[in-house]
C-alpha cells in the first residue's frame, strides 16, 4: 500500500499523480466515515431568520450515498397560510470526459419530498401578518402549527437508520439535565446526546423511548414526529416525576427486604 501527499514545493512540478492522491484521500476519507449512514442530513445546516430569508448554515448532507458539502445559503420566503417544505433536492450524476458532476440545490415548495433523491430539512406553516421563528419556548414548541420552523419532520442520518435533528435531541438533554427526579437511564442518555458530533442513533433513541414508556415496542417502525412525540411523553414524566409511579405499575418497583 502506498499514500502519496503532495508536498506543493515553490520549484516544484505538479504531477498528475499528486493530483490523483488529493482527489482519492479527500473523499475516500469521508466516504468510509460515513458509509454505514443511511441519507440524511449528517451535521449542520442550522437555521435562522431575517426579514424575509430563511438562512440555512452550512453542513452535510448524504443523498443517493454520495456525500454533498453544503455551504451557507438564504431563500426568500413568504406567507401561504399553507404547509410549506424546506427540501435539499439531488440532480442526477453528470458524467464528462474530464469530471463527474453531482450538483443539488434547495427548493422550498408546498409538496413534501416525493422521490429518494429530495431530503425534509425543514417545514412550516406561516400565517398572513406573521413571522417566522427558529427560537422556541420549550421543547413542545418545537412542533407548534404556525408560524415556527417545525424540525420534527426532518431527515437526519445515522448509522441505525432516519433519525431525529441533533438540535431537538440536544435540547432535550439539557432540559433533561435541568430535572432534579431524572433518572440514571435518562441522564446516560443525555450525556450520549450531548458529546456526538452527529444526530443521535436511531437504535439507541427507540430503544431509550422503549424503555421510558415513551413509544410501543409492539408498534414497528415510527416516524419522526411520533419518535419527537414520544421523547415529549417522556419529558413531561420525568419533569411530573411519575417514574416510579409507572414502574409500580408495570410491577418493576423495587422490593423491600424485611431482615427478621
Amino acid at each position: 500500500m502506498e499514500h502519496i501527499y503532495p508536498t506543493f514545493e515553490r520549484g516544484r512540478i505538479l504531477k498528475k499523480e499528486s493530483l490523483w492522491a488529493l482527489r482519492d484521500y479527500s473523499y475516500t476519507a469521508l466516504e468510509l466515515q460515513y458509509q454505514e449512514y443511511t441519507d440524511g442530513v449528517i451535521s449542520g445546516c442550522m437555521f435562522s431568520v431575517e426579514e424575509n430569508e430563511l438562512h440555512v448554515g452550512a453542513g452535510m448532507i448524504k443523498c443517493h450515498g454520495f456525500l454533498y458539502l453544503l455551504a451557507q445559503q438564504s431563500l426568500p420566503y413568504r406567507a401561504t397560510n399553507g404547509m410549506q417544505y424546506l427540501k435539499f433536492v439531488a440532480m442526477e450524476r453528470l458524467e464528462q470526459p474530464d469530471y463527474i458532476k453531482y450538483a443539488a440545490q434547495l427548493q422550498l415548495e408546498e409538496q413534501p419530498p416525493q422521490s429518494d433523491r429530495e431530503i425534509e430539512l425543514c417545514r412550516f406553516k406561516l400565517r398572513e401578518g406573521s413571522a417566522l421563528r427558529t427560537a422556541y419556548k420549550d421543547f413542545y414548541d418545537i412542533q407548534t402549527e404556525f408560524d415556527t420552523v417545525n424540525l420534527a419532520d426532518a431527515m437526519w442520518s445515522s448509522r441505525g437508520g432516519v433519525t431525529l435533528s441533533r438540535e431537538i435531541t440536544d435540547d432535550y438533554a439539557r432540559k433533561i439535565l435541568a430535572c432534579g427526579a431524572a433518572e440514571p437511564v435518562d441522564i446516560q442518555f443525555a450525556y450520549l446526546a450531548l458529546q456526538g458530533r452527529e444526530a443521535v442513533n436511531r437504535d439507541i433513541l427507540v430503544d431509550y423511548l422503549i424503555r421510558k414508556g415513551g413509544v410501543n415496542a409492539d408498534e414497528g417502525e415510527w416516524t419522526n414526529a411520533e419518535l419527537f412525540a414520544g421523547l415529549e411523553h417522556t419529558l413531561q414524566a420525568v419533569r411530573s416525576g411519575k417514574n416510579a409511579g409507572d414502574r409500580e405499575k408495570t410491577g418493576q418497583a423495587g422490593r423491600m427486604i424485611i431482615l427478621d
